[in-house]
């Protein structure tokens, strides 16, 4: 029946009734449904069989009375949102949106899942790492004013331009009505586009997304009208401005971006006195109950900027007590605007009373006495960088952060965050980091030292971290050695250059009933010969595989093996071990191989470990070993295997590594 309606070009069945005729089907097919709550009552049958799980995404939009329903369809329920963001609203619900921006008052905030949840004592958790903002201005805001400061946000490695907030402010900018339509700010909406106009034509101009953020709906579609219609007459203007992929733009309200993300991010804060100067301190949604969390949604949006585009300033709200108007969104808009106006002027770089003698503020002490400018404590959240080293040769930047394990490192609830996640994260916003321990410093304070100097001279010479442009891309970041300890780089992100395993294949086709010939043995040699020149050292048994292969046999018989017992070369160079044969190409020095090859970017090169010689592990685990300085037996056996692209550390993987770590330990090296 599937098949059929699949088939037909017309006519088909409706999805409902296709759903409740291939009940079990289905979601065997597609066991994971995407679906609005209205889908989930338009296309499932009441009948059907109960989804194993529920999961709702920007919970803090949807009303109870559309959740029930999905849930009753599910056996457990995961709610997913943010109480401190957009609630559900008649925004969604009205047929007309072409009405003129006083339709704004009339938008009333009603009771969210994420609400009744909560209220109802359902368990909860709460996610408190913010990485989407490469700047911590971004987010500090909404930090303090909604969060409690209880987010914890990571500092930038660099002071830039381009990275934080910006306050434009437009004097002539008039909020008035045009004709009969309602009422915008043409002069702040011109500046806007403007402004973006004139940026992307720059010839330094590196693509970035743009979304461009409204306080109402009139100067949304005020401000994509004038962006239209410059695309439409400058073909160069709408190549540069895109509607998807990298460079592109979005125009929204406070009402529909909730969810989006993009770059860097434009406000236009649209409201102002009108022709006669009057300013009526109406900010539409703002104003009513709730409408701060409009606001906490606009302001979190951006990646790298947010610029914001004002007629007014700050102080010309007369919000709070005794004020004109005592709407909560209105007085945080005022506390907003006053930010932005301050620009990145944040308490980044704390000072620190130095009374107290701890480890960082030794390791401070030290570099200073090395010629090293260094701010202490760098951040704004409860985490911070202990000791940040600046760049002698560009200010701008911090050439490494230096982390104690103090009070900060003691914070971190679980290993996974203190020696994984914050460094990852601190190398997605262009950290080059290291870890000074109390412990080496104490015992050996001389060469810990001498490592810490050497670590912050790499990274002066190392390339700058390539900052994260979109979520789905793999991001490729130059690091630095670290100290020994488990938030040691592992060698397998290592900058060395290792060679890459070539895999022999034959150009010619053979017919597999003359393999046993007496006179296919020469060719057969000369086959061998070839596979060892290419993929030497090599174990006998891949040796035999990859001639077997190139003349179609698919069995390793007696027979087989008889004839290729006949047709090696007597001349070729062979090492013999407890877990097989290994040939040599000509004039290798077995001695003084120092070489392991990995795999490249074809997935057919990646070996298996009953594949790689053990002369190549031991070299593998050589390097480890100059690398970590020291570790336990299992730790040095899994980093080996990851060197050579491999995760699982098998009782069969044990019996290979157990022989190349015994010729390892013969050779006196360890």
């Amino acid at each position: 029946m599937l098949k059929r309606e699949c088939e037909k070009k017309s006519r088909q069945k409706a999805v409902r009734q296709i759903l409740a005729e291939s009940k079990t089907l289905i979601p065997t097919l597609k066991p994971c449904f995407l679906m609005s709550p209205l889908s989930v009552a338009q296309y499932l049958p009441v009948d059907s069989a109960p989804f194993d799980l529920i999961v709702f995404d920007e919970a803090s939009q949807i009303p109870v009375w559309d959740a029930i329903g999905v849930i009753a369809r599910g056996k457990q329920l995961i709610v997913v949102g943010d109480p401190k963001q957009m609630p559900p609203t008649s925004f969604f619900l009205k047929g007309d949106v072409e009405t003129d921006e006083e339709s704004d008052e009339s938008i009333v905030d009603q009771e969210s899942i994420l609400d009744e949840c909560l209220v109802a004592g359902v368990f909860s958790t709460y996610l408190n790492w913010h990485y989407r903002s490469r700047h911590e201005a971004l987010i500090a805001f909404s930090n303090e004013h909604y969060y409690s400061n209880k987010l914890c946000t990571f500092p930038a490695a660099i002071s830039s331009p381009r990275l934080g907030i910006k306050f434009v402010f437009v004097p002539n900018g008039k909020f008035v009505k045009t004709g009969k339509g309602p009422r915008v700010n043409e002069v702040e909406a011109k500046a806007l586009v403007d402004y973006i106009c004139t940026e992307v034509r720059k010839a330094d101009y590196k693509p970035r997304t743009i979304g461009v953020v409204t306080f109402s709906m009139p100067q949304q579609k005020l401000i994509r009208t004038m962006l239209d219609e410059r695309r439409s007459a400058d073909p160069v203007l709408e190549k540069l401005l895109p509607d998807e992929g990298p460079g592109s733009y979005f125009v929204k309200n406070l009402e529909n971006v909730q969810g989006d993300e993009s770059d860097v991010i434009l406000f236009s804060v649209g409201y102002a006195p009108d022709e006669c100067g009057k300013f009526t301190m109406n900010f539409g949604p703002l104003n009513l109950s709730g409408g701060e969390r409009r606001l906490n949604v606009a302001v979190t949006r951006a990646k790298e900027q947010v610029i914001v585009f004002s007629s007014i300033h700050g102080s010309q709200i007369d919000a709070g007590e005794g004020g004109r108007t005592r709407a909560v969104g209105a007085g945080h808009l005022k506390a907003f605007l006053e930010y932005a106006e301050r620009g990145n002027a944040l308490a980044s770089v704390t000072p620190v009373d130095t009374s107290n003698e701890n480890f960082s503020n030794v390791v401070s002490a030290f570099l200073k006495d090395k010629g090293y400018k260094v701010d202490r404590s760098v951040g704004c959240s409860e985490y911070r960088i202990d000791v940040a080293v600046r760049n002698p040769d560009d200010p701008n930047k911090y050439l490494m952060g230096v982390e104690c394990d103090g009070p900060t490192y003691a914070g971190q609830r679980t290993a996974q965050d203190r020696d994984v996640n914050r460094t990852s994260v601190l190398k997605g916003l262009g950290w080059h980091t290291c870890r000074v321990w109390s412990v080496d410093w104490a015992f050996d304070r001389a060469r810990s030292e001498q490592h810490l100097v050497e670590l912050i001279e790499a990274a002066r010479v190392a390339p700058e971290p390539e900052p994260i442009r979109q979520v789905d891309e793999e991001i490729k970041v130059d690091t630095i050695d670290q100290t020994k300890g488990t938030e040691m780089a592992s060698p397998n992100a290592s900058t060395r250059h290792h060679p890459k395993y070539k895999i022999w294949e034959s150009d010619s086709i053979f017919l597999h009933e003359y393999f046993y010939e007496p006179s296919s043995r020469p060719q057969i040699a000369r086959m061998m010969a070839a596979v060892v020149e290419t993929e030497g050292p090599i174990y006998e048994s891949v040796l035999r595989k990859r001639v077997c292969k190139a003349w179609g046999v698919t069995r390793m018989t007696e027979n087989v093996h008889r004839v290729f017992d006949a047709a090696t070369p007597r001349d070729v160079l062979v090492t013999d071990h407890e877990t097989g044969r290994v040939y040599w190409p000509k004039g290798t020095e077995v001695a003084s191989y120092r070489e392991f090859r990995v795999p490249s970017n074809d997935p057919t090169s990646k070996r298996s470990l009953e594949e790689i010689p053990p002369q190549e592990l031991v070299n593998a685990m050589c390097e480890i070993l100059t690398d970590l300085g020291g570790c336990h037996q299992d730790e040095l056996y899994r980093e080996t295997i990851r060197l050579f692209g491999l995760s699982a550390l098998t009782a069969k993987a044990r019996k290979f590594l157990d022989v190349a770590f015994a010729l390892l330990q013969s050779s006196g090296i360890i």
